[in-house]
This record gives structure tokens, C-alpha cells and sequence, in this order.
């Protein structure tokens, strides 16, 4: 298996099919927020009584708010948008077909990380059970990995991101100069 690595927590990390990550990134990036840190999407098969009940689809975007990390929805937004929609179906037939020629497993989730530094990832769970009533359940079933899941369960890195990624402060210098400007202007005023 070239493209897939036994990941933690029974996942499956996938290194395979950049282009059709990237294809995935292009397709929802324009819905989410200026500074979104992290999108994630997954598709989660849902089963009843051992058979197949449909896909259940999160494209959250997770972003800094005044210090603290909240997570919001924008797979409406991509599903309203026909090109978007069409694009990402698109990307992820392609990233499936890809994962389809290395493994005989069924893939029951589909996860897609794409952080704002570039790091991009695919997981990939096998066997897993959820039911479209589990959904509803409090606490979410462990299986599926909204925006909120990453900030309960991955929220060290996303500080760390969120370091990495910002932008630095002006120098004494620079806040000065920035200072005697805004007087200026408003003597001038």
C-alpha cells in the first residue's frame, strides 16, 4: 500500500491523490471566512440495521475569534454554489477512485484536513458503524469529526496554527511611525 499508512485512532492516513486534494481545497475555500485556519470536511456513510442510510456530508471551517477557536458550518454554502457543488463532487470522485484501486475495504469515512499553512491530510476510517439516529445522539458519535470535534480534540495544534500563521507584530518602530501618522491626519482633518 503506497498511498495509505495505519493512522491513530484506527484511522488511515491517505498521502495519495494531491491534485485531487487540491482540487477539493479550490472548491470550498472561496465559502469560507478570510483567516480560516482549518477546513474539514467528511463524508460519513450512515448504516440501519446493516445496511446502508446515506452519507452524512460536514464542511466546517474553523476560525479565531477573539483568542478563542469556533467552528462554523459552510457546506451550504458550497452545496448553493452549482460550480462549487460541482467541482467538489467532482475532486472527490476523483480522491475516491484513487483510494478504490489501492484498497478492498469499503471507506466508511472520508475526512479531508486542509489547514491555512498549507498541511493538507486525508483520513480514511474503515468498518465503522453510525446510524442516522446516532447523529441526533449527545455526545456526537465518535465517528464523526465536525469543526467542533477538531477544536475538543486537536485544539494544541490549532493554537499552534494559528501562532504560525499570524501575522507579526509591528515592531516598536513601525507602531510609532503608525501613531504619528493617524495624528497627522487628524490635525489635518
Amino acid at each position: 500500500m503506497s498511498g495509505a499508512d495505519r493512522g491513530v485512532g484506527g484511522y488511515v492516513i491517505w498521502d495519495s491523490s494531491p491534485r485531487a486534494v487540491a482540487r477539493v481545497r479550490d472548491a470550498v475555500v472561496g465559502h469560507a471566512a478570510t483567516g480560516t485556519l482549518r477546513l474539514v470536511l467528511q463524508q460519513l456513510a450512515l448504516h440501519e440495521e446493516g445496511r446502508e442510510a446515506g452519507v452524512h456530508e460536514v464542511i466546517d471551517a474553523i476560525v479565531d475569534v477573539g483568542g478563542n477557536l469556533v467552528a462554523y458550518p459552510v457546506r451550504e454554502a458550497v452545496r448553493a454554489d452549482a460550480a462549487a457543488s460541482a467541482a467538489l463532487d467532482g475532486a472527490l470522485a476523483q480522491l475516491r477512485a484513487g483510494i478504490a484501486e489501492e484498497l478492498t475495504s469499503a471507506v466508511d469515512s472520508l475526512e479531508v484536513v486542509l489547514d491555512r499553512d498549507g498541511r493538507r491530510e486525508v483520513r480514511l476510517l474503515l468498518q465503522v458503524e453510525v446510524s442516522p439516529g446516532e447523529l441526533e445522539d449527545d455526545p456526537a458519535p465518535a465517528a464523526l469529526h465536525d469543526g467542533d470535534f477538531h477544536i475538543h480534540h486537536h485544539a494544541p495544534a490549532l493554537d499552534d496554527l494559528r501562532d504560525r500563521v499570524a501575522e507579526p507584530a509591528p515592531s516598536p518602530l513601525r507602531r510609532v511611525l503608525g501613531r504619528m501618522r493617524e495624528s497627522l491626519a487628524h490635525r489635518r482633518a
